[in-house]
């Protein structure tokens, strides 16, 4: 599964039940209503594939969703990830510490400056 817009890219890889969400930098112009369109559809592609793990790459988001918009997420799509049965997540985001990590009620978290990192940790 490959899904292109002007905003991000979502790709499925069906062996390692890996789902990524990459903004891209069409981002520079995103609304609330835009950025909860996309995670609907990340989260959908999630929950289709029961994506065991989740790719988050945020080196080219532009914009900085409402606390509104955020808090949206926290209710509606993090439970979806679970449902999913989503293990891990890894996001791709220079600049957040590289030691940062975090969980949801029923998954791990963690940042990385790059993607070898991610990707080595989320198939460990």
């Amino acid at each position: 599964m490959i899904l292109r817009d002007a905003l991000y890219a979502i790709d499925y890889y069906k062996t390692e039940r890996i789902v990524q969400l990459t903004w891209l930098p069409g981002t520079q112009q995103l609304t609330d209503q835009d950025f909860r369109e996309a995670l609907s559809v990340f989260a959908e592609g999630a929950l289709q594939h029961h994506a065991e793990r989740l790719i988050i790459d945020m080196r080219q988001f532009l914009q900085r969703p409402s606390d509104q918009v955020l808090a949206w997420r926290d209710e509606v799509i993090v439970p979806k990830y679970e449902q999913a049965g989503v293990k891990k997540l890894a996001w791709i985001w220079p600049g957040v510490p590289q030691d940062e990590v975090g969980s949801g009620a029923g998954y791990k978290q963690r940042y990385f400056g790059a993607p070898d990192g991610a990707i080595a940790w989320l198939l460990d």
